[in-house]
């Protein structure tokens, strides 16, 4: 406990100017459905119905989690995120917006708030059983330690990880269809398996990671040069037992300086917050 107090105390004088050191969490909701929301830079559609989307997803509260995902090629948000997880669904990015909840396409195309709402409520009826789902973020000098406490994986399921950009703002006149400020930007993604094998990765050029088997999963973001605080990181429970994918949970943990589990004022909740996941810092601590 000794090194873990050094840890903590050791850095309370700046705390309150940075969130370094500072643990993230979410006792998640295992009721919570998972949006996918495949989307482009130069569909027209998708900017037309953004601020809907964006409203439907504030009155909602926990009942769902939304990943912007775009493709790769003309668009300057894309990545292989996108065209990956809709693989999974058995479907290609023929039409955007394509919407995914919970792995099923609900719609593609034009949606209204009244087409959101059914969905999400369908979503939630064909829930699956009850797997609860938390997550822990714990942010270092150079990137994040992320982990699930308490899940053990079998052999049919999967842990993804995505990291996501809360607000993208593009140089004006680079979107074609005028939606310079993108939210909920998905930019990294990482399953893993029961055994701690990776299953996929997708990780911009300059991150890296590094998977810890402990007695949990742990995986080791670096960033670079990254803010921390402009992303959130969302944990998806999903099942592999058939070729389409099911979502049995999901949760995220938002890095911004004003949700922490631990606030960098307070050393008493400092304290009380890394010592549940000493084993996070102490991992920490060797590779620097």
């Amino acid at each position: 406990m000794g090194a873990v107090l050094l840890v903590v105390l050791t850095p309370l004088s700046s705390l309150a100017d940075t969130n370094v050191g500072n643990l993230y969490s979410s006792g998640g909701s295992a009721g919570t459905i998972l949006i996918e929301e495949h989307t482009a830079t130069y569909c027209q559609t998708c900017a037309d119905i953004d601020p809907m989307v964006l409203s439907f997803l504030e009155d909602n509260g926990n009942r769902a989690i939304r990943i912007a995902m775009h493709p790769p090629g003309a668009d300057p948000l894309g990545s292989e995120i996108s065209t990956y997880r809709l693989s999974l669904t058995g479907d290609s990015l023929a039409v955007t917006p394509t919407f995914v909840m919970d792995g099923e396409v609900v719609s593609q195309g034009l949606v209204d708030r009244t087409d959101m709402q059914i969905n999400l409520r369908s979503s939630e009826l064909s829930k699956k059983g009850i797997f609860p789902l938390g997550g822990e973020v714990l942010v270092t000098e150079s990137g994040i330690l992320v982990k699930s406490p308490g899940l053990e994986l079998d052999e049919s399921q999967e842990l993804t990880i995505f990291i996501t950009e809360r607000i993208v703002d593009l140089a004006p006149g680079t979107a074609s269809n005028g939606m310079d400020r993108n939210h909920d930007v998905a930019r990294a993604m990482i399953s893993v398996q029961e055994d701690g094998n990776v299953g996929s990765l997708h990780l911009p050029d300059a991150w890296s990671y590094r998977p810890v088997m402990d007695e949990e999963i742990i995986i080791d973001f670096d960033l670079g040069s990254e803010d921390t605080s402009k992303f959130d990181v969302i944990l998806v429970l999903e099942s592999t037992e058939s070729e389409s994918r099911s979502v049995l949970s999901s949760t995220i943990i938002r890095l911004s300086p004003g949700d922490p589990a631990a606030q960098g004022a307070n050393p008493a909740a400092i304290v009380l917050a890394l010592a549940g996941v000493s084993t996070m810092v102490f991992i920490y601590q060797s590779r620097r």
